[in-house]
């Protein structure tokens, strides 16, 4: 019986595999640590849009300090942890809207349509925040001929009359 060894003539073949593997992998890699890293950014979004929402419903501040209150939020230098650019904050959109109580009077009927109305179409009353971000794009993506793509985020909340 003879022995016949393959190993020395397949070293040629394993090498060029691996070559042309191996940029698939770091591609792959590469791949899941950016979309990671996408989805946190758009966690920490969502999370400042309820943090919004909830300042609307519990507080009496203005539009414009739940505006400021956010962007510290997000991007404010004692935050520990990981800060968004707020050069890349697009857009953040606080609207306010007073909920009126319902009031009902059998003797007038109209008045019990429109106030059955704000149940049946309660978007028109709610108060809501959204956010717009501007994330960068892999440089390896460039090629598509965009350098950025915007993440937005937005709560709507049924607020009560606010406290004074």
């Amino acid at each position: 019986m003879s022995n016949i060894n393959f190993v020395h003539g397949n070293r040629g073949q394993a090498f060029l595999e691996g070559v042309f593997i191996l940029p698939v992998v770091v591609v792959l890699i590469f791949s899941v640590f950016w979309f990671a890293e996408v989805l946190l950014t758009w966690q920490q979004l969502v999370s400042a849009v309820r943090y919004g929402t909830d300042m609307i419903a519990y507080t009496t501040l203005s539009k414009e300090d739940i505006k400021k209150d956010i962007e510290n939020y997000l991007t404010h230098r004692m935050i520990e942890g990981r800060r968004l650019d707020i050069k890349k904050i697009k857009e953040i959109n606080v609207d306010i809207k007073e909920y009126k109580p319902m009031t009902f009077n059998i003797f007038e009927v109209s008045n019990v349509f429109d106030s059955v109305k704000g149940l049946v179409f309660p978007s028109a009353e709610m108060s809501s925040v959204s956010i717009t971000y501007a994330y960068d794009m892999p440089r390896i993506l460039w090629w598509a001929g965009k350098r950025e793509f915007e993440i937005k985020t937005k709560l709507e909340v049924l607020a009560g009359s606010r406290r004074t």
